[in-house]
């Protein structure tokens, strides 16, 4: 590695190593107050598509139960490090396992996250537009199963062997935030390159052209096709990419154009402070992702509405009140 790279890697480790400014006491208010019902919202989603075999079966939503269950794996395990290490001032237990642990889940699962949301933009225009594609059982298979288990297998191989297994020597900080910086892997200049490019830079803008393109496609077909469309049906599929593809890009794609501009030689001094702020509220991509969820997926909402939030119609209790110079009784009926 010659003395550039080494630069390059020294200011990319000062950089990790910025802590937020917004005090420690916040970020654990703001962290646990977001991702108690975000938890418990992500559970309630998963619970009513898994146990309706209609809901189950439509091949919408099965990129969504993994999104979910990726953003539950940072829920239960990203989030609650970073709580201990705020409540204890370093990461605790401060030994290499948990860093690697905590970059595995905060790493590998959010990227992992951003390649399937790029999937989810691209896979609607399948549904909506070539749903030949995907009308036979084969089809389905070769199309939709197929590409999602590659991906899957895809993210857990490369994040596992870049962070348990890559040939190079980690730094860990336990003062510090996810131990202070980034797997080594990141500063190679071939993992590291692959990794921004392929996982992180291209999932991102490819999510919001396709997405940008999917509504171009919707509002073209409705006022050129002469073929009957159900309007209904794209519309709730449009209002659903495009409430979770503005999620996703309202922070990764400002963190994507810092990086970029990085790259392109601008000095590390320049928005470090930003960065930092913009990766703390990546975490609200996936706080609000499964609310989301519930709003967009009709049969979840509407159980939600039945089983949560309708109350049950109750009468008040009526009393009838008889008053007797030396009794006083109370009859009480109830209505339900």
């Amino acid at each position: 590695m010659d003395n550039n790279q080494s630069l390059n890697n020294t200011e990319n480790i000062s950089l990790a190593a910025i802590e937020i400014s917004l005090s420690r006491k916040a970020r654990f208010w703001i962290l646990l107050l977001f991702d108690i019902p975000s938890v418990a919202c992500a559970f309630f989603v998963l619970f009513c598509i898994l146990i309706n075999r209609k809901l189950r079966s439509n091949i919408k939503n099965h990129v969504l139960v993994i999104l979910l269950l990726l953003g539950i794996g940072s829920q239960l395990i990203d989030v609650p490090f970073y709580l201990n290490f705020i409540v204890q001032s370093s990461v605790v237990p401060s030994n290499p396992s948990t860093c690697l642990l905590w970059w595995f889940v905060d790493t590998g699962m959010y990227d992992g996250g951003v390649i399937f949301m790029a999937w989810t933009a691209f896979e609607r225009h399948i549904i909506l537009f070539h749903d030949q594609w995907i009308s036979t059982r084969k089809r389905r298979i070769m199309i939709h199963y197929f590409p999602m288990l590659f991906l899957i297998l895809y993210i857990f191989i490369y994040y596992i062997y870049a962070i348990y297994y890559f040939p190079c020597e980690n730094t860990y900080d336990y003062t510090l935030p996810l131990c202070g910086g980034s797997p080594c892997y990141a500063y190679d200049p071939i993992m590291g390159m692959w990794d921004w490019i392929v996982n992180i830079l291209s999932p991102t803008f490819l999510e919001a052209l396709l997405s940008l393109t999917f509504i171009f496609r919707v509002l073209w077909q409705k006022h050129h096709s002469l073929l009957p469309i159900h309007w209904r049906k794209h519309r709730k599929m449009a209002i659903q990419l495009m409430s979770l593809s503005s999620l996703n890009m309202a922070f990764n794609i400002p963190l994507s154009i810092i990086n970029i501009a990085y790259f392109c030689g601008l000095s590390y001094d320049i928005g470090a402070e930003a960065i930092q702020h913009f990766t703390f509220l990546c975490y609200f991509v996936i706080f609000l992702f499964p609310f989301i969820c519930l709003a967009s997926i009709s049969g979840v909402k509407k159980k939600f509405y039945r089983r949560i939030l309708r109350r049950r119609r109750v009468v008040i209790q009526r009393f009838t009140v008889t008053v007797k110079p030396a009794n006083f009784t109370l009859q009480t009926t109830i209505q339900r």
